[in-house]
């Protein structure tokens, strides 16, 4: 490795480990197992997946959709397991099991089936996820279905979380108007300042709200490795909690297998180079399992960080090793200021993220195109809302697979078809037919 290369992964991991320490400390609190478990999985896990993945420049880590549904887990665990050591011992075993499964997805080769995954299903399990995502943070802040009121009453929080959602927004668009160097500009990074920001706001006028959870954190290695092995699933490996550990990890598993290659595919079109698909499946269970075992949560191969990462100017794997390397000394460095991060911060920073899983280009090419005059765009976006529906009232699996298995049924009696890759750009002809 040379320096011309060596300094621009340097710069670009340190660049998208400011994006990638804010998302899992937001991540690691919308799990339940706290902001702490975050930090760990966005720092563990491209580490791992940028040494073994099938995907030459790429940025993994906790991500909202495998983030909403490890909040099921932990949910059912404290639920189920009222003591801690046993409840964590069962996430600690779903997500191990999560990164097993992946692992023998690997091993049987079942990357190439990404393929046949329909765009419209794709669409519209991100749009149940964005949902998801949206509706357990109001939940949280409105203290909504039993939940407790946030310290420092329901009006305060709700302004402090809206307040940060804006202050993200306001900042980007700032940053992309002053008249900085890119290399600059790209260090800041909206979420990273608005949390800043609001924290100290909050700080310096000494507003009593309730603060983030970190959850466990890093006392000393020995006290590290204590929790480790009484988090570890031993007393827990019984048939009954096994079974009722696999639906979720199976689960988790499906979310993290579309998450990664979908992503993959897009990182190849950048680069134009083809991923090693099952190569990076058996990454992704090798990180999120050892993530597991080390108390963070589980994530995936993260487009907008991927993306921001190469077009930082990252040249070898290393920058994701570094982007990893990073986070993992913050959190040594960190840890106490991120206690006075207001809970609701995070709350305004995950209704971003939300935001941000959602799609949003179909509905607007729909709308300006006139495509709800063509059954066949208008049977598209149908498919788009079922996968939506299903995703948020029933199961993201279920979603998935009926959603692929009506698609095909339909494309074989009917001969529906998917929607495009890229369906900004549609062909004059059917321009012509929308509008005429």
């Amino acid at each position: 490795m040379n320096f011309r290369k060596l300094l621009p992964d340097i710069t670009s991991g340190l660049t998208v480990s400011f994006a990638a320490l804010s998302l899992g400390a937001a991540f690691g609190v919308m799990s339940g197992r706290g902001a702490f478990a975050g930090m760990i999985g966005a720092a563990v896990i491209p580490i791992i997946t940028s040494i073994f993945g099938g995907t030459r420049l790429q940025a993994s880590g906790p991500t909202a959709p495998m983030t909403a549904v490890s909040a099921l887990v932990v949910a059912f665990a404290y639920e189920n397991f009222p003591v801690k050591e046993m409840a964590e011992q069962f996430i600690t075993l779903v997500f191990i099991f999560t990164g097993i499964a992946l692992v023998i997805a690997a091993a049987i080769r079942l990357g190439k089936l990404i393929s046949l995954v329909p765009n419209v299903i794709v669409l519209g399990f991100m749009n149940g996820i964005a949902v998801l995502i949206w509706y357990d943070q109001l939940v949280k802040v409105l203290a909504l279905k039993g939940q407790e009121v946030m310290r420092g009453g329901i009006w305060l929080n709700l302004a402090i979380a809206f307040s940060t959602f804006l202050l993200i927004y306001l900042i980007v668009m700032a940053v992309r108007r002053a008249a900085l160097r890119p290399q600059f500009r790209s260090l800041l990074s909206g979420v990273l300042l608005s949390i800043i920001i609001m924290t100290a706001f909050t700080t310096l006028f000494n507003i009593n709200v309730e603060q983030v959870q970190l959850g466990s954190t890093i006392g000393s290695l020995s006290e590290f490795g204590v929790m480790l092995a009484s988090y570890f699933p031993n007393e827990i490996l019984k048939i009954e909690y096994i079974v009722m550990a696999l639906p979720f990890a199976l689960q988790l598993t499906l979310l993290a297998y579309l998450d990664s290659l979908l992503t993959a595919l897009v990182i190849d079109k950048m680069t134009r180079e083809k991923s090693n698909l099952n190569k990076e499946l058996f990454a992704q269970g090798l990180g999120n399992a050892i993530a597991g075992m080390f108390q963070g949560i589980p994530g995936a191969q993260a487009t907008i960080r991927s993306v921001l990462l190469i077009k930082e100017g990252a040249q070898t794997r290393f920058a994701g090793v570094v982007l990893g390397v990073f986070v993992l000394v913050s959190i040594f460095l960190l840890k106490d200021l991120l206690a006075l991060v207001p809970a609701a911060v995070f709350v305004g920073v995950l209704l971003k993220a939300g935001l941000d899983v959602s799609d949003k280009d179909f509905p607007s090419a729909y709308l300006q195109n006139r495509w709800f005059k063509m059954p066949m765009r208008n049977i598209q976006l149908g498919f788009i809302a079922f996968t939506t529906i299903v995703t948020v009232l029933i199961d993201l699996n279920i979603a998935v697979i009926s959603g692929t298995v009506f698609f095909y049924i339909g494309k074989y009696f009917w001969g529906i078809v998917d929607i495009e890759p890229d369906f900004q750009e549609i062909s004059e002809k059917e321009r012509k037919l929308a509008t005429g």
